[in-house]
């Protein structure tokens, strides 16, 4: 099995402020070394249960967060961006047979978090698909649909967990904290590794036994709209072919092709 693991660190266990997700606070060298282990756990029990390729992506800020010295050998890590239009998926393709994604967090324009937002939380305010919000899980989970690599697990707050049982209902999520207004009710470190552990062993049996039961399928025709912080932002994004300035602030964009989407979303955005 080859396991692609997509790795954030604003729904990791016990993360409440900016502060903590920053490299220039003082306070991100725990919280680094918390999303280290959450990956850590991710990857040995996979290994453990005969995956034989785990290539994880550090996909929080600059992409150099995981100590990679503390992950199992043979484990592949993608650090920094590639600069592609993939972003925190960058290295997965259809030659993997599923996806794990850890400290995943609730998208913009919920209370499911603190530090709720989706990509760029100074310059968009929101992202919908057909309507729908969409968060950096939903995102992540179509660019894993159009590769055909099903999302088996997700690690993060109770928000995002309960979005992703509602967009892939046989995906295993692990929660490891309830957020409201500024604060969070979170599992402890080691409670929170426990518990990933235990949802990483029951995803890994459920694939074995029915391997597409979380392979998301894309819609036939999609339609996406942006609201961005200012109009200049908006207007900049107006330029790329396809792209229709709805309002001062807000585009729309149809396609397809959901790649045609994160191509757009790369160069606009």
């Amino acid at each position: 099995m080859k396991l692609y693991v997509s790795s954030d660190m604003e729904g990791i266990a016990g993360v409440v402020s900016w502060d903590e997700v920053d490299a220039s606070h003082r306070s991100y060298e725990w919280a680094k070394n918390q999303m280290t282990k959450e990956v850590q756990v991710v990857c040995e029990t996979a290994i453990e249960l005969g995956s034989e390729k785990v290539l994880v992506k550090d996909a929080h800020d600059t992409g150099r967060n995981i100590n990679i010295s503390e992950l199992p050998s043979g484990v592949l890590v993608h650090r920094a961006w590639t600069r592609d239009p993939l972003i925190m998926m960058s290295g997965v393709d259809d030659g993997y047979d599923a996806v794990v994604f850890t400290g995943y967090h609730a998208g913009a324009y919920s209370d499911g978090s603190p530090l709720a937002h989706t990509m760029n939380s100074t310059s968009m305010k929101w992202l919908k698909m057909n309507g729908l919000l969409m968060s950096e899980f939903m995102m992540n989970a179509y660019t894993a649909a159009y590769y055909k690599v099903p999302v088996i697990a997700i690690t993060g707050d109770q928000a995002i967990c309960e979005e992703a049982k509602q967009l892939i209902p046989e995906i295993t999520t692990i929660a490891v904290k309830s957020c409201k207004g500024s604060s969070c009710i979170t599992m402890t470190g080691n409670n929170a590794l426990v518990a990933i552990e235990d949802g990483i062993r029951v995803a890994l049996k459920k694939y074995k036994l029915s391997p597409n039961a979380c392979e998301l399928a894309l819609p036939d025709q999609m339609t996406f709209e942006i609201n961005f912080a200012n109009a200049g932002l908006a207007y900049r994004a107006s330029q790329y072919k396809g792209v229709e300035l709805v309002d001062a602030c807000t585009i729309r964009y149809s396609t397809a092709d959901y790649y045609e989407f994160l191509r757009m979303f790369f160069f606009a955005c």
